[in-house]
């Protein structure tokens, strides 16, 4: 009996509903927004006539699924690179606060890992060369030759996703790192060749194609701020 309540429910809510639209004959055009809801008839007659129209009717539909999709990727994305480039801002203007040498070491390998959400920062500098490593106790030390085992000459930042990372950068953190960023510092009078890494157990954090901007920048900052120390 409540199969067909419900059934005789439906026929009376269908005639309301019809009943509603002619009596509102702009109804639809007042709200487009239901083009996309609505199922259009299907016209096709027999086995060889088509409704053409219904067909782009429904690939029109999927496509705005489509783009109200990426659209929110995008503004997803978009929110992302800001507040990433704000931490980064952050981490750069910190680093300019440094009164002594001896601070460089503290602020990159521990205040830039809580601002920039990284679980391992380290600072490596080849041995072997004319001029020693920075003075600093939280550098590492690589052999000569490494940065470019690990960095060609022409590369000058390496991320690499799911990545088997060398226990020379990371030491007893290898383990945690499963993604990394290498920035290489490049030699000048001051220092030998170097790497900033980054290391990361976020499977996502890093991964090949990924813009490198700001990475460069914070490359850059660190040995610029670290070179004008080394000066005096």
């Amino acid at each position: 009996m409540s199969g067909k309540k419900e059934q005789l429910k439906n026929i009376i809510d269908a005639s309301v509903a019809r009943k509603f639209l002619m009596q509102n004959p702009d109804f639809l055009i007042n709200n487009p927004d239901l083009y996309s809801i609505l199922t259009p008839p299907d016209r096709s007659e027999g086995d060889r006539i088509v409704d053409f129209q219904n067909i782009m009717i429904e690939k029109i539909k999927k496509n705005l699924k489509d783009l109200q999709h990426n659209q929110g990727h995008l503004i997803d994305t978009s929110r992302n690179n800001l507040t990433t480039q704000a931490q980064v801002h952050e981490a750069v203007l910190c680093l300019l606060e440094t009164e002594a040498l001896n601070h460089i070491g503290h602020i990159v390998t521990q205040d830039w890992a809580d601002m920039l959400h990284i679980d391992v920062i380290r600072i490596c500098f080849e041995v072997d060369h004319p001029i020693n490593p920075p003075a600093l106790k939280e550098i590492t030390l690589l052999q000569k030759g490494r940065v470019n085992e690990y960095l060609n000459q022409e590369d000058i930042i390496l991320l690499r996703g799911e990545a088997n990372v060398s226990e020379d950068i990371f030491g007893p953190a290898k383990p945690l790192v499963k993604t990394e960023a290498l920035i290489k510092i490049p030699k000048t009078k001051y220092n030998p060749p170097g790497i900033l890494a980054f290391g990361s157990r976020d499977l996502d954090m890093f991964y090949p194609g990924q813009g490198t901007e700001l990475l460069r920048f914070l490359g850059k900052s660190y040995h610029k701020c670290m070179i004008q120390w080394l000066k005096q």
